[in-house]
């Protein structure tokens, strides 16, 4: 039988316990038993529940199970009775298994816990486990049952909301709030060791031009492959955010000011061969930079963002298309 068909000799221990229950509470040494149709209909209706539900004795033993714990583990009951989480799941993560149950027979008490879970297709699932202790007829810990809530969609979710609250939603740069969030933890770093950062402040010439000429679709095109471009020049420490419409913040950790007038010249080259529009009607990209590396005097990111700032106005003046750095103690 499948499912929590338990074998005869647990049925028989329900009967005994629910027995010195019975002979503890009455003094009369009653030899009821339970309604067996009761007990049928309890069990039927744990075994399709769809989340998988599991016994186990205090030895840490499985003792009983439903169809949904059969499926995900892709044993059998008859395979399961007798067996150690040791016995149906990966060496790394039984023994995190075994040592919560364990930790749950020792003191009572409920427990739960997330958890990353194998199922038998070999796929890894986000799970939360929701067990209780359970104690025999003389109040000791007898075992454990436990209830498995697969949260892998839910955590999926969450994960898509936290990347939506950190990103810009037509680009996938960074957004001004995370560019903020980072950069302060790398100012704070370049503080305690001296290691210098670049800042790069761009902006896409003409974007107004591009919007008025070819439509805000295009416009929203040009910008997906402006990211695109620069995207590809990219360490993985470096933070590039859009900050505007046309505005975007470029931070090169470890990166003195001659390593960033490279990249941003490498960026400049590589967005002014981007051309947005049809092949008889289109217009090419270019972008205007501004650079400057972080001092040993600034007090705060925004010292070095409004430094980067004079030095975009400087591009912009320059006719657009070009790469400005700072003048100062900040060149190398």
């Amino acid at each position: 039988m499948a499912g929590l068909a338990i074998v005869d000799w647990q049925h028989k221990r329900i009967v005994k316990n629910f027995n010195q229950q019975n002979d503890a509470s009455s003094g009369k040494g009653s030899r009821d038993t339970p309604d067996l149709d009761i007990i049928n209909r309890i069990r039927n209706a744990i075994d399709m529940l769809p989340s998988p539900i599991f016994i186990k004795d205090r030895d840490c033993r499985h003792i009983a199970c439903n169809r949904a714990f059969e499926n995900i583990i892709g044993l059998s009951l008859s395979r399961l009775i007798g067996a150690t989480v040791r016995d149906v799941a990966p060496a790394e993560l039984a023994a995190i298994y075994e040592k919560a149950d364990r930790d749950l027979i020792a003191r009572g008490g409920t427990q739960s816990y997330e958890t990353n879970l194998r199922y038998d297709d070999g796929t890894y699932h986000d799970v939360i486990f929701f067990k209780s202790a359970f104690n025999n007829a003389e109040g000791k810990t007898d075992g454990i049952s436990g209830v498995i809530l697969d949260i892998t969609e839910r955590k999926r979710l969450e994960n898509e909301l936290a990347q939506a609250a950190r990103e810009d939603f037509l680009t996938g740069a960074l957004n001004l709030r995370t560019f903020y969030e980072l950069a302060n933890q790398e100012f704070s770093y370049f503080k305690r060791t001296g290691e210098k950062f670049s800042l790069l402040m761009l902006d896409l010439d003409h974007f107004k031009k591009i919007n008025d000429t070819l439509g805000h679709e295009a416009g929203d095109d040009a910008l997906q492959k402006f990211v695109q471009a620069v995207k590809a020049n990219l360490r993985g420490p470096d933070i590039f955010a859009r900050t505007g419409g046309d505005e975007f913040r470029l931070l090169l950790p470890g990166t003195p000011q001659s390593g960033a007038v490279l990249l941003a010249e490498r960026i400049r080259s590589e967005v002014s061969q981007v051309k947005i529009g049809a092949p008889n009607n289109s217009i090419a990209l270019s972008v205007s930079t501004g650079l400057c590396s972080s001092l040993p005097e600034d007090k705060g990111i925004d010292d070095i963002i409004r430094r980067a700032d004079v030095a975009l106005y400087r591009a912009k003046a320059a006719g657009r298309n070009a790469v400005k750095a700072c003048c100062g103690t900040g060149d190398d």
